[in-house]
């Protein structure tokens, strides 16, 4: 089978650091980050915990990096607690859009900036009112 390779067997080639194709192709990837893997770009919102212990009347700030598949993802600077449902509010075209989902998970960003910055990641189930 192919999948008993060793890297012996594998030719990667030589490869020209100054070639300006590969340069060019290096600089258009220079700014892609995991953030951008969903098919929206980032997108600042305001969340509130609704309730359970943590409810709130204030709204924080956070970044929506990813909206598919009934879940949404939250980059926030604290997590959310577990379980808790929060209200999601966004702009858009000066149209406001309110959702609402329950936190399924949450945990500290593993990129170097994620930890420099204090975000934490959050997981919502999207909850249709």
């Amino acid at each position: 089978m192919g999948h008993d390779k060793t890297r012996s067997d594998v030719t990667v080639g030589n490869v020209d650091w100054d070639d300006p194709q590969i340069n060019h192709l290096l600089k258009k990837v220079d700014g892609w980050n995991i953030d951008h893997r969903s098919h929206l770009p980032p997108k600042h919102v305001l969340i509130r915990v609704t309730c359970g212990w943590s409810a709130s009347e204030a709204s924080k700030p956070a970044l929506l990096i990813s909206d598919g598949d009934g879940v949404m993802v939250l980059a926030t600077r604290f997590p959310l607690p577990h379980g808790e449902e929060v209200q999601v509010n966004s702009e858009a075209a000066g149209t406001s859009r309110t959702r609402w989902g329950v936190v399924i998970e949450e945990r500290e960003g593993l990129r170097g900036e994620d930890r420099v910055e204090g975000v934490f990641l959050n997981w919502l189930r999207i909850r249709l009112r």
